[in-house]
């Protein structure tokens, strides 16, 4: 009978798996890195040996996840003297796939957007050049928000995974750099007074607006239809205006999202609110326009918003009204909030929103201020 191998610290099988795979695992900068190698034992020493040693003379690169691959620094040297291939001819490949799939890509504006700016960083360098902390130092030195930064960090990686199925690099970089986290603690939610300030910041500029500019009209209108239809429905704004008129059903007053966050479809009711507010653009009929000569918007054909990106007008809106603190996507947490404080229950929450989990319906049991406060005056004793 043939003797067992000698045991190699950080190689082991796990006594809950019955497949009798093999692991590797140790430790960089604290954290715990641990990878599967199936029944291959000697490809798992072979792996946690060589991290090892490369942790041990501090040259070459070890990965911070097991999706990356312990390299010495002249591997190092050999794979980057032999790539010629630049981050800008990613960018350029994703680019291009990007606008090619605009039922794919509904918003044909912000990652192309993220491209740019990264091409304009990174474009001139080797792809396999790039090291995760020279990402991370340009991630930290954007003001901008967390949320944000995690998009760009995303954008970041996928011009690597795109770059990995076309055989242009065998690294991503951009998969070991870790996301900013995000303060989901505090919910923001539209207030009555706020809304209806919004609301007369929307009206007066359509009032204001002659008979003699018919089309300024329309698209002033067409903000409060937008506005209208996510307070009434809480979609996230990549459902609400990536929606072609297909997806509207007004016999049975439904809107169906086939292409959601979670990956999968939904039919979202429409109240009468909503139900105007699809109607009136219906006749509106405005198309989306060009943003400048050389930048078509690459939008289906038949899209519900003449629109593709409302940030523009809505942060003028906020401004004038007096609104602070308050982004788009809080129309979504003000649904959630609406129906929570009415007394509708998780589960049905989950349904309307989407939610991929009940748990995050929860965040939404809460109620303002004023609300709960007259609530717990039930608790006062009486005289």
């Amino acid at each position: 009978m043939p003797r067992p191998p000698a045991p190699v610290k950080g190689v082991y099988q796990r006594e809950d798996d019955p497949s009798g795979n093999w692991y590797a695992r140790f430790r960089i900068d604290g954290k715990l890195v641990k990878k599967s190698f199936g029944a291959d034992r000697a490809a798992a020493v072979r792996y946690v040996e060589k991290a090892r040693t490369l942790r041990q003379t501090g040259e070459g690169h070890i990965p911070r996840s097991a999706k990356g691959t312990p390299k010495t620094a002249r591997e190092m040297e050999a794979f980057t003297a032999n790539s010629s291939v630049l981050v800008a001819e990613l960018c350029d490949d994703l680019l291009r796939y990007i606008q090619s799939k605009p039922t794919v890509y509904k918003d044909q504006r912000n990652p192309p957007y993220r491209i740019g700016l990264i091409r304009a960083k990174f474009g001139d360098r080797p792809a396999a050049s790039i090291r995760p902390y020279e990402i991370a130092d340009w991630l930290d030195g954007m003001d901008k928000a967390p949320a944000t930064i995690n998009r760009y960090k995303v954008t970041f990686s996928s011009l690597y995974r795109y770059g990995k199925q076309r055989d242009k690099v065998s690294v991503n970089p951009a998969r070991e750099v870790s996301q900013h986290k995000l303060n989901n603690a505090v919910i923001r939610f539209l207030k009555p007074d706020e809304e209806k300030r919004l609301r007369a910041v929307l009206q007066n500029a359509v009032d204001a607006c002659g008979p003699q500019n018919e089309q300024r009209r329309k698209r002033l209108l067409h903000r409060i239809y937008e506005l209208d239809i996510a307070i009434g429905t809480g979609m996230r704004k990549g459902e609400q205006y990536g929606l072609l008129w297909s997806d509207i059903d007004f016999d049975l007053r439904v809107i169906t999202l086939r292409d959601t966050k979670n990956g999968s479809s939904r039919t979202v009711p429409m109240i009468d609110d909503v139900f105007r507010a699809f109607k009136a653009l219906k006749k509106l009929s405005l198309e989306r326009k060009d943003r400048a000569t050389d930048r078509p918007n690459n939008s289906p054909e038949n899209v519900v918003f003449g629109i593709g990106d409302n940030k523009k007008w809505w942060e003028a809106a906020l401004r004038d009204a007096k609104i602070k603190n308050f982004r788009w996507h809080d129309l979504r947490h003000t649904f959630c909030s609406r129906l929570a404080q009415a007394g509708v229950s998780l589960k049905v929450i989950q349904e309307a929103a989407g939610h991929k989990t009940i748990a995050m319906s929860a965040r939404y049991a809460h109620m303002d201020h004023t609300t709960l406060k007259n609530a717990m005056s039930v608790l006062n004793r009486t005289t």
